[in-house]
């Protein structure tokens, strides 16, 4: 049997350990989805475009690099949301796209002829994904394909970012050679990580109130023991950024919790914001954290993107996982510092009365187990949802940065593939309204997340952010482009398929309907209605 074009693409794919391949196949890709079963990697159809992008994401945060193909034009355009997000916050999905053949872009050229989906652009697709990857092109003949695709694969592991491949529709089943040996997917060090690791622990050593901030890439590289002994050894306090919260267990001496302003605790916003030495470590800086670096530059240590920065200094080329185990090296020299116990959460009060923000993060954390992945979505809990006692690494997945409504429903469907953990999804109306359809991906395929709607009918956040009064005085009224249609979610799931669905308005209630999504094996739908004046305790 001649090995082909697909088959090099998916065995590649699967020499990194991808054993899925989402999308909605179309003509231009459909051979690709023909050569799977070769590979030993399973096809999963998703309900749309949008969610077959985040499920490839969901699936690349939890098993480390993700896949997915879908229409060109059509389909990758609508897709382009999703890979954007992955872009942002460092998750590496492989876009495999079918493109226009060589009398398809000449028909364009010389007629005026539009391909199917084509824009008029001969590179419309092409152009879009170099916007959001760490690189995109083109492969127009079978002996282009080798050296394109190992490069892709190879930047996507490396870089922790999406990348684009395109493939002319007509050499997909064209003879290609075998892989030659395995890709090369580690950084090489700098040269600089031991030095710059001795400036580092020296500034730490000689600081009052230093602290830690674990960022998303010392979980997306794997350096999460490392990180862990680093604390140890310093013995310093540490917190993390919401994008990476559980890269680390989150206990032992010195945890603040969770940084995630405007909005952190007490107790992590002053230990951050009032650390002599901020040491940052892989972060991805939202726009919240825009008070803190651009104005504490002369106490922020910080490296990301194979760079690293000190007090405000030039940036210098460093690796992060040579750095940080230059840095362990480094701070084993001395014994560690004496930090503070843990702090930790307040024990949660019992179920009684209406279901408020509150009753229900407290309910949720007292039912969490290490068999949990919490999936929570942009919404106005996210706050919330940063202080949940999760238990153990890689339990928590959210798109802290991008923040687009609808993430957590469809990349819980490949994070269902991807992590050995029950997803658990809390997610507002408004977001589900956007990828409600997921739901028939998760009965189609036999998965068993559970989702958690807060039904209050508003996009509660957008109203807090442009008029909080609402909340607060019971004669105003939301802004009316911030008031849903109300669904009714129960019949809807019940109608995909999915036929555990219930609505509950106590917290007791929630209780009984999180316990017994828990002790089925069945995915769960559990509609929580919340009066639309309620803020969480963190908003309130």
């Amino acid at each position: 049997m001649v090995f082909t074009v697909a088959d090099y693409i998916l065995k590649r794919l699967s020499q990194q350990r991808v054993d899925t391949l989402f999308g909605v196949p179309a003509a231009f890709c459909a051979p690709l989805f023909d050569a799977v079963g070769a590979h030993n990697i399973k096809p999963v159809v998703t309900a749309s475009d949008l969610e077959a992008g985040y499920a490839a994401d969901g699936y690349a945060r939890t098993k480390g690099l993700g896949a997915v193909a879908v229409a060109n034009g059509v389909g990758t355009l609508s897709m382009l949301n999703a890979i954007a997000g992955a872009f942002v916050e460092r998750s590496p999905v492989v876009v495999i796209n079918g493109g226009p053949n060589a009398r398809n872009l000449n028909n364009l050229k010389d007629f005026d002829v539009l391909f199917s989906h084509s824009t008029g652009q001969p590179d419309a697709d092409l152009a879009a994904y170099k916007l959001v990857t760490a690189t995109a092109a083109r492969a127009g003949q079978a002996s282009e394909v080798p050296t394109l695709v190992d490069n892709a694969i190879a930047t996507a592991v490396k870089k922790k970012r999406p990348v684009y491949i395109e493939i002319n529709r007509d050499i997909w089943k064209l003879a290609c050679p075998m892989p030659s040996g395995p890709l090369s997917v580690s950084n090489p060090a700098a040269g600089t990580e031991t030095q710059l690791a001795t400036t580092i622990v020296g500034l730490i050593r000689n600081a009052t109130s230093p602290l830690i901030l674990v960022g998303t890439e010392i979980q997306r590289y794997g350096l999460a023991d490392k990180a862990a002994e680093l604390i140890a050894k310093l013995g310093i306090r540490w917190s993390s950024q919401l994008l990476a919260k559980s890269a680390l267990a989150e206990q032992g001496n010195g945890w603040v919790g969770v940084y995630a302003p405007p909005n952190s605790t007490p107790a992590a916003a002053n230990a951050v914001e009032r650390a002599d030495l901020l040491v940052m470590l892989g972060c991805v800086f939202p726009s919240g954290f825009a008070p803190l670096v651009t104005s504490a530059g002369n106490r922020i240590v910080s490296a990301y993107d194979g760079k690293v920065r000190i007090k405000g200094g030039p940036k210098q080329n460093a690796e992060i996982g040579a750095l940080v185990t230059a840095l362990v090296t480094e701070a084993a020299k001395a014994p560690p510092a004496l930090v503070p116990a843990a702090v930790d959460p307040p024990p949660p009060a019992p179920a009684a009365g209406p279901l408020t923000y509150r009753q229900l993060f407290e309910r949720i954390g007292a039912a969490l187990d290490s068999s949990w992945l919490v999936v929570p979505d942009t919404f106005i809990g996210i706050s919330s949802a940063a202080n949940l006692p999760v238990k153990g690494r890689d339990s928590f997945m959210c798109g802290a940065v991008w923040a687009s409504i609808g993430h957590s429903v469809a990349a819980a469907v490949g994070a269902s593939f991807g992590s050995s953990r029950r997803p658990l999804v809390i997610c507002g109306d408004g977001g589900f309204h956007m990828t409600a359809q997921a739901l028939s991906t998760i009965v189609r395929y036999g998965r068993n997340p559970v989702f958690v709607v807060i039904d209050n009918g508003i996009y509660a956040f957008e109203q807090f952010l442009i008029d909080d009064t609402y909340f607060s005085n019971p004669n105003a009224q939301p802004k009316p482009y911030v008031v849903l249609n109300r669904w009714d979610f129960v019949k809807f799931a019940n109608g995909l398929g999915l036929q555990s669905a219930q609505a509950v308005n106590t917290a007791a209630a929630f209780d009984t309907a999180l316990g017994t999504a828990k002790a089925s094996n069945a995915p769960a739908l559990i509609v929580a209605r919340v009066n639309p004046r309620d803020l969480p305790a963190e908003l309130s």
